[in-house]
């Protein structure tokens, strides 16, 4: 397990510091904070963070859209 600082996530992230520090306060971003009070980062946690906002492109959404109204024909 691989660990980022404040300032390695906000390079991984393209963030600004406050930003990120925001999504800790608001507690929208996995984060550590050990005994000495540093905030860590999981590198792999980071990419899933990451991954999980991807935007569908427009034939994309076509498709779901022609299955949904095929699936409620039958």
């Amino acid at each position: 397990m691989s660990f980022l600082s404040i300032d390695e996530a906000c390079k991984v992230l393209h963030f600004k510091k406050s930003y990120l520090y925001r999504l800790v306060h608001e507690h929208a971003i996995p984060y550590y904070k050990p005994r000495n009070g540093r905030v860590l980062f999981d590198a792999n946690e980071l990419e899933n963070y990451i991954r999980k906002s991807r935007i569908a492109a427009t034939d994309e959404l076509s498709e779901r859209a022609a299955v949904i109204l095929n699936s409620r024909r039958k």
